[in-house]
């Protein structure tokens, strides 16, 4: 197998991906595209919040930021189907998908769930087309939901912090271990400091709880943490890695300790990766279907099942509901039944109990 160079990007950014703070790194990014026939465009792919009501509005928001703050034409794009994991759909369904990222220069992952990223892309023709439209030259932007999906193990952010389900990863894309043959989970939101009262620094979840997910990792697996309005730039093609915006990024590896890395600061691809428990030279890209087989890492864990994790929190409710009832404060016992089924749950009320189901 020969080794194929990677010419493009990669751009992993906790946050604030759509605003002022990171507009000017956006259009130098632009500004350095590799000069080719067709004028520069982008494309943004929605599956990350493609469940949500305001689907559209995301990703005309999205829009509208790129072409008038960053000067680039853009498109939105996403698969058909919403409903359906992303790898139960047929080949034919990818064909405008990909076409659209063959198209574009500058590629866009973005805000949303990482849970609902890793459901649309996992084990679908997206995630090999994405490394190898780098290896062509262009750039792969990831942020906030998307970057923390693109590492090997990603945190079901809102399941933890919303819905109280217990510590536990996800498998990732693994996009930056393939590209650079590190082992990472990638927390973006890294210093977030939303919660005045109580820590949701760590994506939310808050340092205590990161650190019981941390114990949970492989051997091997480090963590890539990427404070918000901040972005970290891994450029093949010149060789250089960049922290750009307001804060830092931060590696800890488990067990041993921590290392900052501050905006401005700039390294060879080879001394980033030298950072990290599992370094080596960026992985030879082949499409997954003639890739040679390899000695794989231990698997992981494998997640639980949809039921399972929403299991703790419907139970909760439905108690609280039952009491509720009980004590003929019905508007209560409604309001947690809307609650209940916000959660993608199917409630039955029957003589004998209540039974729920997960949506289909």
């Amino acid at each position: 197998m020969s080794e194929r160079v990677a010419q493009g990007r990669i751009v992993l950014i906790g946050s604030g991906e759509i605003g002022p703070s990171m507009a000017p790194m956006h259009r130098a990014l632009v500004a350095s595209l590799p000069a080719r026939s067709t004028p520069p465009s982008l494309v943004a792919l929605d599956g990350s919040y493609d469940f949500q009501t305001n689907r559209a509005e995301m990703g005309e928001k999205i829009a509208v930021f790129f072409r008038s703050k960053v000067g680039i034409p853009t498109t939105v794009v996403g698969l058909p189907e919403t409903e359906r994991p992303g790898a139960d759909l047929a080949p034919t369904a990818f064909s405008a998908t990909l076409a659209a990222l063959d198209a574009a220069n500058i590629l866009f992952l973005g805000p949303g769930s990482p849970s609902r990223a890793l459901y649309r892309w996992a084990g679908t023709p997206i995630v090999d087309r994405l490394v190898s439209r780098i290896h062509a030259g262009a750039t792969l932007i990831t942020s906030s939901a998307a970057a923390a999906a693109s590492g090997e193990s990603a945190i079901p952010v809102y399941e933890i912090y919303k819905a109280g389900l217990p510590a536990h990863w996800l498998t990732g894309l693994n996009l930056v271990g393939t590209l650079l043959g590190v082992r990472v989970a990638i927390v973006p939101h890294w210093n977030n400091a939303e919660g005045a009262t109580h820590d949701t620094s760590r994506c939310f979840i808050g340092d205590v709880k990161l650190r019981e997910l941390e114990r949970a990792l492989p051997t091997g697996v480090a963590v890539l943490g990427i404070d918000e309005h901040t972005a970290l730039s891994i450029d093949f093609a010149t060789d250089v890695v960049a922290v750009h915006g307001k804060g830092a990024v931060t590696i800890r590896i488990p067990g041993a300790g921590e290392t900052a890395i501050h905006s401005g600061a700039t390294e060879s691809v080879s001394a980033f990766t030298a950072r990290f428990p599992t370094s080596g030279a960026p992985r030879a890209y082949e499409p997954a279907a003639a890739a040679a087989p390899s000695v794989s890492a231990p698997p992981l864990p494998a997640a639980p099942s949809p039921r399972d994790l929403l299991a703790p929190a419907v139970e909760r409710l439905l108690t609280l509901r039952a009491a509720a009832r009980a004590e003929k404060r019905f508007s209560d016992a409604d309001a947690i039944r809307d609650a209940i089924v916000a959660l993608g749950v199917e409630l039955s009320d029957q003589a004998d109990g209540v039974t729920w189901s997960v949506r289909a």
